[in-house]
């Protein structure tokens, strides 16, 4: 399978100064396209990557911690997004800045989160491994809609509409990472006006 994605740094041979986890992670998602996720060991990701196996460990502990690796970094431009907002800016407005900000990726990140998502389309099993950091973001969005709507965050209708907007967000990001329309935030902010607009 043949790409025009943009070259990553060849491998340093050595131990290397410093490690740039993205990086690595971006070599790995790219053989995993061309040689298959399950036959691909770490081994070989540690190889491609020319660092030592106990060095990729430490950044990444397996697999499927490398696919999610990236996730950490948006859900941390949410939250500081949600967290700084003013309380009477309009909670659509709200959500659109902050999945704008959470989503403006470098060529090479946007690259690295169209392949992680496409992945885990694929196997299932990876979305599984993911619930942890999938909770860490509906609940910023729990936090966010119990402020707002001034209702209890374990209220039914802060719980519903949290489950609504995150399942509609990873949904949205799973379509545009198959469908390659588009920008991430673009297709996501489709995505929750639909919800917020309802049936």
């Amino acid at each position: 399978m043949t790409s025009s994605a943009p070259p990553v740094d060849p491998p340093r041979r050595g131990r290397p100064a410093d490690v740039d986890p993205e990086r690595v992670a971006l070599l790995a998602l790219r053989h995993f396209d061309e040689h298959g996720y399950e036959q691909t060991t770490m081994d070989d990701i540690a190889r491609l990557a020319g660092i030592g196996r106990r060095t990729l460990f430490r950044y990444f502990p397996s697999k499927p911690a490398l696919v999610w690796g990236g996730l950490e970094p948006v859900v941390e431009r949410m939250h500081a997004v949600l967290d700084a907002v003013a309380e009477d800016a309009p909670a659509r407005d709200v959500l659109a800045h902050a999945v704008t900000e959470s989503l403006t990726l470098t060529p090479e990140a946007q690259e690295a989160t169209r392949r992680r998502l496409a992945l885990m389309g694929t196997h299932p099993a990876l979305i599984g491994f993911g619930l942890t950091a999938i909770s860490a973001n509906r609940d910023i969005l729990v936090d966010f809609l119990a402020l707002r709507l001034g209702e209890d965050r374990d209220g039914l209708r802060v719980q519903v509409l949290a489950d609504a907007l995150g399942s509609a967000t990873f949904s949205a990001l799973l379509w545009w990472a198959r469908n390659d329309a588009g920008s991430p935030a673009d297709v996501v902010i489709a995505a929750l006006d639909e919800v917020l607009r309802g049936i």
